[in-house]
């Protein structure tokens, strides 16, 4: 056998032009490969990170019927019983009671429509990290009077910066139109520009004062310290409050639930697909290979080499010129992902700043999940052996004797 794997080793380099040109080429299409899939799992991760992180949190509780009607007026019940038990919970890492109104913007020049948050700025902080998304201006300030946050988004569609003065129109909790003058604070900036159009932030009080009522809490939004706790948690909380309404991320944002299983698959489509196209032209370069050897096949049946090594030794063949590339390829795609893990990919210059349209970042960190590093050679041996076949019972059809008289 060892002998076999020597001449295998050997053969693959009889012809070295061609032999190189194929392992170039399973390099450059791995490597492709690889980069294509961790830019795609990159950026599926941030917008997953991000859509929890900053628009969804892990959990929200809400009233049924707000849901439903999307009125204030429908507000929690049973919250400092239920305060409390959040407080109190070791899995719960932060959360944040909102009051959320809807309504309009309106400055000298543009009216928009847009969700107005209450909000308690140190408890959003802990939640959303909203302080950190302030690119201009300041977070809001409780000593303050009417201060308000706007998306960068809306500021630059309402032509408004940090000092302006704006209108927000909603209806109050007995449904009478209510109109209040906010001085804007600051302006923040996600990674999803329609949340930064349609939402603004307000102090859970000054909204309060307008409604009718100052404690006025629509919606609680958690964070776990452990993800994967998402499902018991809501399935607890739910039984101990049924009158509630308690929905995982996964189910405020189905959408957000299918990139985040989109990333994996990815990878397996554009993989698949890459070694199906490298298939073909390792089955070329087998087949002629053996159609150039015919006589020399033919000549070693011929003084007692079995057919069974003949199909052996073809394919160890084609899987040493696989897996060398495949080697090369793996080497080179996770280095150049290591490269850029940790500084980015910015496509900015290109177009990129559309991608925050869909509520991506244009900076993409691109990212391997460690079980690529298995599955890949796996897909890589099976391609080997797959385009080994037909190749190897080609040779080990030919009859001798026709075989060493072919020039």
């Amino acid at each position: 056998m060892n002998t076999l794997l020597i001449i295998s080793w050997r053969n693959i380099w009889r012809n070295p032009q061609r032999s190189f040109v194929m392992i170039i080429a399973i390099m450059a299409g791995l490597w492709g490969g690889l980069m294509a899939a961790s830019l795609a799992q990159g950026l599926m991760n941030q917008r997953f990170r991000t859509g929890v992180e900053q628009e969804f949190s892990h959990l929200q509780i809400h009233h049924p019927e707000f849901i439903k009607q999307d009125n204030a007026k429908y507000v929690i019940e049973n919250r400092e019983e239920l305060t409390n038990q959040l407080n109190n919970d070791e899995l719960v890492a932060a959360w944040s009671g909102r009051t959320i109104v809807s309504g309009m913007m309106g400055t000298a020049t543009l009216t928009s429509g847009v969700t107005i948050k209450g909000i308690d700025p140190e408890m959003e902080a802990q939640t959303t990290f909203l302080n950190e998304n302030i690119i201009d201006g300041s977070y809001l300030d409780e000593s303050a009077r009417n201060p308000v946050l706007i998306g960068r988004s809306l500021a630059e569609k309402t032509k408004t910066r940090p000092g302006s003065r704006i209108v927000l129109t909603f209806q109050d909790l007995e449904g009478e139109l209510a109109s209040a003058s906010f001085r804007v604070s600051g302006i923040f900036q996600t990674a999803n520009s329609f949340f930064d159009e349609t939402n603004v932030f307000v102090l859970k009080q000054d909204i309060g004062q307008y409604l009718g009522k100052v404690t006025v809490v629509n919606e609680i939004a958690i964070v776990l310290s452990d993800l994967n706790q998402v499902s018991d948690f809501a399935k607890n909380y739910a039984s101990k409050y049924p009158e509630l309404e308690i929905r995982t991320w996964s189910e405020l944002s189905p959408q957000l639930a299918f990139y985040n299983e989109l990333g994996s698959t990815m990878f397996m489509i554009i993989l698949i697909i890459i070694l199906m196209a490298l298939a073909f032209g390792l089955m070329n370069t087998m087949l002629m290979s053996v159609i150039e050897r015919i006589r020399e096949l033919g000549m070693l049946m011929s003084i007692g080499m079995s057919k069974r090594k003949v199909f052996v030794m073809i394919l160890l063949e084609t899987t040493f010129l696989t897996l060398t590339g495949a080697l090369g390829g793996m080497l080179t795609g996770y280095a150049t992902v290591s490269l850029f893990q940790n500084k980015g990919i910015n496509l900015g210059n290109v177009g990129g700043d559309s991608l925050t349209d869909f509520g991506f970042e244009p900076i993409i960190y691109p990212e391997l999940a460690p079980s690529y590093g298995l599955v890949l050679p796996i897909l890589v041996i099976i391609t080997a052996f797959s385009t080994s076949i037909y190749p190897a019972l080609k040779a080990i059809r030919l009859k001798p004797a026709e075989a060493v008289r072919q020039e």
